[in-house]
Formats: C-alpha cells, structure tokens, sequence
C-alpha cells in the first residue's frame, strides 16, 4: 500500500517507493532518508512527511492508574505528536515507549534542526534551567567536584550504549504491568478466550451441518478470542509473570556485563539509566550531596516523596515515570540478591 502524504513536500512515486522500503522501522513508524513514516489507526507508515515540513517532533504520555505511589501498575501510554511547520499535527499511538526514546534519538543525531519539545515547554526548560543555574553552588568541595566529574564520565558512558537504559525500562515496565493485573481481569479476559473457542467450534458443527450462519458463529468466535488475545492480559507466552521476571533479570545482567567494562562505574547496574546520573549530578551542583553516595541516597529520597498527590511539569514527570519504576521494582535496594 502506498502511503499518503500527510505533508505540503511531495516524494515521486520511485522516491517514495526506495525511502520506504529501505527506512528504518521504529514501532508504527519509520525513519528514511528522505521522509519519516507516521502511522493510521490501524495501519503502520501509512502517512509520510518530509523532513523539511517538520518544526517539531516531541513525546507525550498518558499514565495509566497507580500514578507515583507503589500501588498499581506504574505504566504509561506512549504517543509521538508530529507538529507541520503549518500548524498541523498528528498523534502517533506506540506500544512501547523505548520505541519513542529511540525515534527522538534518531531525529536529535539526524536532524537537529527539528526542536523536540512543544514550544512552551521549551521555554518553561529555560526558565528553569536559569533558576537552577542561579542556585548552584558556586565552589564545590573536593570530594563534591570529584563526585561530579566521576558521574560526568559515566553520564557520558552510558549515553553510549542507550540500549542498556532502553531495556532496563521496557522490561521493568512489563514486569510491573504484568504482576499488578488482576486474577478477576485474567478469569475475564480467560472466559472470553473460551467462548471464542465454542463459538468457533459450533460454528464448525453447524457449517459442516449444512447451516448457513455456522460462519457468522467462527468468525465471532474468532473475534472473541483475538480480543481476548489482543488485551495482553491472559497468561499466554510473554505475559506470564515467570516470562517478564526472565526477562527483567536478563536485562540486568546485561546492564551488568556492560557496565563491567567501565571498571569503575558507580551505581547498581540495575539504576543504570542516563536520567538517574543527570539527577544525582544535580544534587551535587546544587549543594543537596557532597558525593556520589549521598547523591543517590537524596535521588531515592526524591523519587519516595513523588506520589499520585504531587504535581509536577511534564518534563519531570517524564523524568519520574523512566525511572522510578526501577527503584520501585529493586525496593530502592542497591544489593538485589541474585
């Protein structure tokens, strides 16, 4: 299926045909040279957009219930908003929000020309970021400068390999979605599965009886048990809790082989996350910690106190819901014990 152009540039059929298929797929969308694809409701890269028609490409999140607090399951819905330099959007619905991370990722090293945040959130982080400045410490003590050029370096490590960080998100996310639904939600979501496979089966009876709507009764059955399917939330595969556990665990201790290679890489390969190090460097600059123990101490502090009664920017919120569920899952413990 061709796609539709969603912007005012127009690629020759044979532009479009070689950018597609040679783009670099990223969830529902894609990334070519010459264009990136958007996805419909239900078709992946249906739209293209040139790059040169885009002002801005940013995240938005919608969370699901539990909020900051240790109950529910912590998740959040990802959408990327692709913003025309005419005033016209649209709202690309991702399953995992790594996917998202990394698109931006892409669109920040490729075309730094296109701006990543709304324009308001672009000068609130301004405003912020001069506030901040004004609040740092002018002369920091030996072991708080110390702290922070040792956390710089392994900022700047870990920058290097985002597959790590990427991971340890998306695996801790499904693990927590995973062990918080409900045994009512799976009894559900469990009973319909089957009525699919008895609609299914006495539509099959029925058809092979000589009756006409047989293929009415499979084709519901059909739609049950994809619905059922669809929801995630039966047992089935990757969506057992011993599966995510696996998975969680194998992450880790690719976190952990990775950040063996640095040698002297301070936090617990389980917090190594880019977010957390830029938090824990703020704590230093701003007088909060006089090293790197103590900073990571007042990041846990911050991140226990963020609860589902506490407002803050999106920008911060985006910050807590990558990383808290790290802490949440470890018990903010820095020795997990496996």
């Amino acid at each position: 299926m061709v796609p539709v152009r969603f912007g005012n540039k127009e690629l020759t059929a044979r532009e479009l045909k070689s950018d597609r298929k040679a783009c670099r797929r990223v969830g529902p969308c894609g990334l070519g040279d010459k264009a990136m694809y958007l996805n419909s409701f239900f078709l992946d890269r249906r739209m293209y957009v040139c790059y040169e028609d885009i002002d801005r490409v940013y995240k938005r999140i919608a969370m699901s219930a539990g909020g900051f607090s240790g109950r529910g399951v912590f998740g959040t819905i990802p959408y990327l908003v692709v913003r025309l330099k005419d005033g016209r959007s649209r709202q690309c619905n991702f399953k995992a929000e790594q996917d998202v991370d990394a698109l931006m990722r892409w669109i920040r090293e490729n075309h730094p020309e296109i701006h990543l945040y709304t324009k308001e959130a672009e000068e609130r982080m301004k405003a912020e970021a001069l506030a901040e400045k004004a609040k740092e410490k002018k002369d920091l003590s030996p072991s708080a400068a110390e702290g922070k050029a040792h956390l710089e370096d392994d900022l700047a490590f870990i920058e290097r390999h985002p597959e790590i960080s990427d991971q340890l998100r998306w695996t801790v996310a499904e693990k927590r979605r995973i062990d918080h639904i409900s045994m009512g939600s799976r009894v559900i979501m469990g009973t319909i599965f089957l009525v699919g496979i008895a609609g299914i089966a006495l539509g099959l009876y029925n058809m092979f009886s000589g009756r006409s709507y047989g293929i009415w009764e499979i084709l519901f059955g059909v739609a049950f048990m994809f619905y059922a399917a669809a929801s995630q939330i039966l047992p089935l595969g990757k969506n057992t809790p011993a599966a995510a556990d696996a998975a969680w665990k194998e992450a880790v201790r690719a976190a952990r082989e990775c950040v063996k290679a640095k040698g002297d890489f301070f936090l617990p390969a389980q917090y190594a996350d880019p977010i957390v190090i830029q938090r824990m460097i703020k704590t230093i600059v701003m007088g909060r910690a006089e090293n790197m123990d103590e900073a990571l101490e007042v990041v846990k502090e911050d991140l226990k106190a963020l609860n589902s009664g506490v407002s803050v920017s999106q920008e911060e919120h985006d910050e807590v819901a990558a990383i808290k569920p790290l802490f949440m899952e470890c018990g903010y413990e820095n020795e997990l014990g496996w």
